[in-house]
């Protein structure tokens, strides 16, 4: 038996109430005038006092029923080992039912004799029956990828569980790769021929045309299908040299994503940069487009703080920063959480506002990789920025390799390891205090009083 609040025992030092009560209960003696001796004189008062305990099953029930009450605010349960019910279950999605029985009848029905459970490979893992295979007008589709549903199965089976699963091996519909399992997965691929799927996709305004098969996907870049070029307008004022720093990245940009980028433009600037402690002028607000993107450095009180820039999963080391406020939408933060690139949507621009500088000495941004990655949604305003290279587009043929299929269990003994339940026992301990509370008040009441009389 085990506590769920074990501190509740410290209940139990109530057990000096009852003892101290029976040590001490002293009553206090009634004089008794009686008519032959009234003439005699009064002698002193005496009075005695005895530390014994008179009634021991009244001091032991009462210290009980303590006892009995300290258990219960401690919470106690009785720790079961889960049996495992069945040998296994079988998964596999109701739309495919009737085709996988098909082609694997005499496994199927072998597994059903030996105690295997048909369950829909679905949310909820509801049970299924043979006889729904001909039941594929309600089928739905599996609405979570199969990673997340593999991973809650450790939460439903018990440990060392055997599970057969009838599923196809698309990469699609595996977002996070095959999770750890506390119980034995073997997986049997659909009978499906290959296919091929293409489609058309777009990033940073460049359309690109996918193709598709079961060992991989590439992506060919539509002919005409120039995008205009980004036009980029920089103000640095003298003495500083955060400029290159920016440039640098700005080209990396550009080579990546094919698309031009004009510095300085003479008409309208899609984007501006603003490396200047001085607040931003209202000729250079004016020669951003409207809706366009407004980058720049704030002013502020200097924290000479020893932290790191958290980026792009990202640790950079960081020296110092600018005082940031709470209210704007943290994009960039440092260690302790304080913003370092704060965004802000206004009604005629899309505004970061800077905190630290592309400087070596505040940073070690501009040294690191990442510095190109974190720039790319600033530069390219794309809505499917994390989408790139189209890993989870529905089309996407690209099964799991027959040597992917390793099973990565979650520990060296789950295979013998059962899972447990807690078991609450708190109803026996309130009937006992019950009890004992009647027998205390029974034994109470019959105490025998002494009685005087009159002579």
């Amino acid at each position: 038996m085990q506590f769920l609040y074990p501190i509740g025992l410290l209940a139990l030092a109530g057990l000096i109430v009852p003892l101290i009560i029976h040590l001490w209960n002293i009553k206090q003696g009634k004089t008794l005038k009686i008519g032959s001796i009234t003439l005699l004189g009064e002698r002193s008062s005496a009075s005695s006092r005895s530390f014994r305990i008179n009634d021991w099953l009244l001091l032991i029930l009462r210290c009980l029923l303590l006892i009995i009450i300290a258990f219960i605010l401690a919470q106690p349960v009785i720790k079961k080992t889960l049996p495992i019910k069945n040998s296994g279950w079988i998964l596999v999605q109701k739309s495919n039912l009737l085709q996988v029985y098909k082609d694997n009848r005499r496994m199927i029905d072998s597994l059903i004799k030996r105690g295997y459970e048909l369950h829909e490979f679905n949310t909820a893992f509801a049970t299924l029956n043979l006889k729904d295979t001909a039941d594929t007008q309600h089928s739905t589709v599996t609405s979570l990828s199969y990673s997340h549903l593999l991973n809650q199965l450790n939460d439903v089976l018990p440990s060392g569980s055997q599970v057969f699963l009838f599923a196809d091996r698309r990469l699609a519909n595996l977002e996070s790769g095959i999770p750890q399992m506390d119980y034995n997965l073997n997986w049997k691929t659909l009978n499906e021929t290959d296919t091929t799927s293409s489609w058309i996709a777009e990033y940073a305004g460049i359309k690109y045309e996918a193709a598709s098969n079961p060992s991989n996907t590439t992506y060919t870049r539509v002919k005409n299908n120039d995008a205009g070029p980004i036009k980029i307008a920089i103000y640095e004022p003298s003495g500083t040299n955060d400029r290159k720093y920016l440039i640098a990245a700005l080209r990396a940009i550009s080579g990546f994503s094919n698309r031009r980028l004009e510095i300085n433009p003479e008409s309208k600037a899609d984007i501006g940069f603003w490396l200047s402690d001085e607040p931003v002028s209202r000729g250079f607000k004016s020669s951003i487009e409207h809706k366009g993107t407004l980058f720049q450095y704030e002013k502020g009180r200097v924290i000479p703080e020893a932290s790191f820039l958290r980026i792009e999963g990202e640790s950079i080391s960081s020296t110092k920063r600018i005082q940031s406020p709470e209210t704007l939408d943290k994009i960039w933060v440092d260690g302790f959480g304080n913003t370092i690139l704060g965004h802000e949507q206004l009604s005629n621009l899309n505004i970061y506002h800077f905190y630290s500088r592309f400087n070596p000495q505040w940073n070690q941004l501009v040294w690191n990789g990442v510095f190109v990655k974190a720039l790319m949604p600033v530069v390219i305003q794309d809505p499917d920025q994390e989408g790139f290279g189209f890993k989870h587009n529905a089309a996407d043929q690209r099964q799991l390799a027959d040597e992917q299929q390793t099973v990565v269990k979650r520990n060296a003994a789950s295979g013998t390891v059962q899972k447990t339940t807690n078991a609450p026992v708190n109803h026996i301990y309130w009937v006992l205090a019950l009890l004992l509370f009647t027998i205390e008040r029974i034994l109470s009441f019959r105490k025998k009083t002494i009685v005087y009389v009159k002579n």
